[in-house]
């Protein structure tokens, strides 16, 4: 009997590792096509970037209308939704291609994300306040799209606009690897197990320290070299990024979801990759802009 038990966990446990093990390379493929298939539209040119940006938009809305507060696809509401997030952002940088308008979404973006700082610090899990609001005003998660996208696409205006891009998601990428590392290899303090059980405080600040590093790097080869002087603010970035993913982890929990979606193989959905960046997305814009570039 107790033989027979040793090998049925040992089959279990070499079941679950079979399955980590795709679920690990699934993530891994599914990264690599999506980073060709976003280099490959950002070098085609800046109106398909432009077309780019407004689908992956529209994606985020629908998979925030559809999976998180359940309202059905192709309805009234989810068109009309849908409209009050594409017409502006197409108008903004196809018709009128006004940066001064479109930086007013930026400061926009500024003030969203001064509500989801007080949404994640400020609210108790079981708050559901926001539940609440989107659940009886569905185009609000139009909004919450609309304004971080502009925030990204304010930055085509800009001459290195590529390598500025580049810059904004190679922070994101260290953010991401080094939390990912120092996690696994250093991580023994639980950052908000309530919020993130997987994420540690010695993942996020090595997470931090690594997407500086990597965006000075990039800085400097691809947009200006300036040395060392936007280290501690791409620093900063970094922690902003991890802050928009906790934003979600709280989201998802709260509407009882895994996933926005299983659009991307081992990912989720689009809303699920793209949540650090779209968070740290204005700030970016606004420092760009401060610079003047």
């Amino acid at each position: 009997m107790n033989r027979r038990n040793a090998w049925q966990s040992l089959t279990i446990v070499s079941t679950k590792s079979e399955k980590l093990m795709t679920n690990t390379q699934q993530r891994i493929v599914s990264a690599l096509v999506l980073a060709a298939i976003v280099c490959s539209i950002i070098y085609s040119g800046l109106f398909q970037t432009i077309i780019f940006l407004a689908v992956v938009g529209m994606i985020c809305v629908d998979e925030l209308f559809c999976n998180f507060i359940k309202k059905k696809r192709f309805s009234v509401s989810y068109l009309v939704t849908q409209l009050i997030f594409v017409a502006p952002f197409v108008y903004l940088n196809i018709v009128d291609k006004s940066f001064d308008l479109n930086y007013m979404l930026v400061n926009a973006g500024l003030l969203l994300n001064s509500f989801m700082l007080f949404y994640l610090f400020g609210t108790k899990m079981e708050s559901g306040f926001v539940k609440d609001i989107l659940s009886k005003f569905p185009f609000v998660v139009a909004l919450f799209c609309l304004f971080p996208m502009a925030s990204l696409a304010s930055l085509l205006f800009y001459g290195k606009w590529i390598q500025v891009i580049v810059v904004l998601m190679l922070i994101n990428f260290g953010m991401d690897t080094g939390a990912w590392f120092f996690g696994k290899n250093f991580g023994k303090h639980k950052l908000w197990p309530s919020v993130s059980p997987n994420k540690t405080i010695e993942g996020l600040v090595g997470g931090a320290l690594f997407s500086g590093i990597v965006g000075t790097v990039a800085w400097n080869l691809l947009v200006s070299f300036n040395g060392v002087k936007y280290l501690a603010l791409f620093v900063v970035f970094g922690l902003l990024s991890q802050i928009g993913d906790l934003v979600q982890s709280k989201f998802k929990r709260q509407f009882g979801i895994k996933d926005s979606s299983s659009l991307i193989p081992g990912h989720g959905g689009v809303y699920d990759r793209i949540d650090s960046l779209i968070f740290v997305a204005p700030f970016y814009a606004t420092f760009m802009n401060y610079i003047n570039f």
